[in-house]
């Protein structure tokens, strides 16, 4: 998967790059019309740009449906186990939503803290191209 972004920042060797998720947009057509307000995603990695240069990022496919698995497949594993524990344990209807809201936190919460330790590396943007912008 690769995305294009403009190098907003740098620091040393990490810069931060801003990208438009034209795929949220929709239809509004906002940016067209000046707008500041659209869809924007912010990475920091290591690389070499200038402040507003053109960057094209690069993230290998099948860690991206990696990722999304993760972070859907998680929390929906402690729902369900919450759901059946309270079940298992006779609870009333209320009692079961109740622990099976709170399974899907704390799934959530072992997520965050764990997400740094596997993933090491693993999500990282690789730059492909750097371009300089066009002098008017």
């Amino acid at each position: 998967m690769t995305n294009k972004g403009i190098v907003k920042e740098v620091n040393g060797e990490m810069i931060t790059v801003v990208f438009e998720r034209h795929e949220a947009c929709g239809d509004c057509h906002a940016c067209h019309m000046g707008s500041t307000n659209c869809a924007k995603h912010t990475i920091t990695i290591r690389g070499k740009a200038d402040v507003g240069d053109e960057i094209v990022v690069e993230m290998d496919e099948s860690h991206v449906m990696a990722a999304s698995a993760t972070a859907y497949m998680i929390p929906f594993a402690g729902f369900m186990i919450g759901l059946l524990s309270a079940y298992a344990l006779q609870l009333s209807e209320p009692l079961m939503a109740l622990v099976a809201v709170a399974g899907t936190a704390l799934a959530y919460v072992i997520m965050r803290i764990l997400d740094p330790i596997l993933s090491k590396g693993r999500w990282e943007h690789k730059i492909v191209s750097v371009r300089k912008p066009e002098a008017d």
